[in-house]
């Protein structure tokens, strides 16, 4: 009889050419975000990226190719796949089908663990979280951002909704964007240059990327902040060595972006 451990082990080593592909994989995934569109040479690159690690039989490679694959092919069926939240929800439900469908691959999924949640644990999920919300508060506030892309898909929502709305998105969004980044990324850098700080940044940067034109927040600063937060959410992964900890974290960042804008849309 096996047991199930609650902690995240360290996935094997990946050869050099499966190093060269999670390495190629990790900068198709940053450049994607930055463009309006994902063009037919990018889709081609990551369709062989997923080929190349299927062919040399990397695990975390594929894994991570896979998932970049279906972001960047998406889009191109039809324009709503663009938009939050399917630009990620359907991505990763075909992730999850292919992944759960293969056993080898299945088996090599090692991120998914609920990890520590002692008393320092706890303290960093606090510290986190206090210092997220007063840099999101403080980045709306002194900046002034144009958030009308945001305020859209909350501005025609009945007031009672608002109550649900405030808990379901944090939790389903903060879900994805760290099954994404803190899950798959961050796994497969670690099998590529080991368990250490390396990772960790670099599993921040297409975290970062990806909020640059849309995200909460965006552009250069967003992105500069987005960065430095998921270094932050990497080493409190790393340190409770599992998911919920900095899940806990990522939603209480997104419960202080849907109450900036209910608040916005409040007072109108």
């Amino acid at each position: 009889m096996t047991t199930v451990s609650r902690a995240i082990q360290s996935p094997p080593r990946s050869s050099i050419p499966g190093t060269i592909v999670i390495i190629a994989t990790v900068i198709l995934l940053s450049i994607i975000p930055f463009s309006h569109r994902v063009t037919p040479p990018a889709v081609a690159f990551a369709t062989l990226l997923v080929l190349a690690a299927a062919l040399v039989k990397e695990n975390q490679a594929f894994h991570l190719s896979l998932f970049t694959a279906a972001l960047a092919i998406m889009p191109l069926l039809h324009s709503s796949l663009r938009e939050w939240p399917f630009n990620l929800v359907v991505p990763l439900l075909i992730y999850v089908v292919v992944v759960l469908a293969v056993p080898r691959y299945r088996r090599s999924i090692l991120w998914l663990r609920f990890g520590r949640f002692g008393k320092d644990i706890r303290l960093l999920v606090i510290a986190t979280a206090a210092a997220s919300g007063i840099a999101l508060y403080s980045w709306s506030r002194v900046l002034n951002p144009d958030l009308s892309i945001h305020l859209k898909y909350i501005q025609n929502m009945p007031i009672w909704l608002f109550p649900l709305a405030g808990l379901g998105f944090p939790a389903v969004n903060a879900a994805m964007e760290e099954f994404v980044f803190r899950g798959v990324t961050m796994q497969a850098l670690d099998s590529a240059f080991g368990p250490g700080i390396l990772s960790i940044v670099l599993q921040a940067w297409p975290f970062g990327a990806m909020h640059y034109r849309e995200g909460f927040p965006n552009g250069a600063w967003g992105l500069a902040m987005t960065f430095v937060y998921g270094i932050l959410l990497g080493a409190l992964r790393r340190r409770a060595q599992g998911m919920f900890a900095p899940w806990i974290a990522h939603v209480c960042a997104d419960m202080t972006i849907f109450a900036i804008l209910a608040g916005l849309v409040l007072v109108q």
